[in-house]
């Protein structure tokens, strides 16, 4: 039975631990499907758009969120569209891929 409970135990510490690379990787995707037509990450992306390379350095949560749901707020001007629509575990994936690149 002991060693059950630790079998069990380990394989969900193995599920949680890969929730992040998950998020991130998803993140990526999205970032690829929804923003790489106007940004640039690494050499590879659109010139629209700011190159994003090392937005993560720079910029915070709260800023990547708002910017993300109403890029309108920083810049009036900007043709970015607000992507409020997207669902919020998308919306999460993606500011988490954004603060992660530095």
């Amino acid at each position: 039975m002991t060693k059950a409970v630790a079998v069990i135990l380990a394989a969900g510490a193995l599920c949680a631990s890969s929730v992040p690379t998950f998020a991130a990787a998803s993140g990526e995707k999205l970032f690829a499907e929804k923003c790489a037509m106007c940004h640039k990450v690494k050499g590879a992306g659109g010139i629209l758009g700011p190159d994003l390379t090392k937005v993560g350095a720079t910029r915070n949560e709260s800023f990547l969120r708002e910017q993300l749901t109403n890029p309108k707020k920083m810049n009036p001007a900007t043709t970015m569209p607000s992507f409020k629509g997207l669902p919020k575990q998308e919306q999460d994936a993606l500011v988490n891929y954004l603060k992660g690149l530095r």
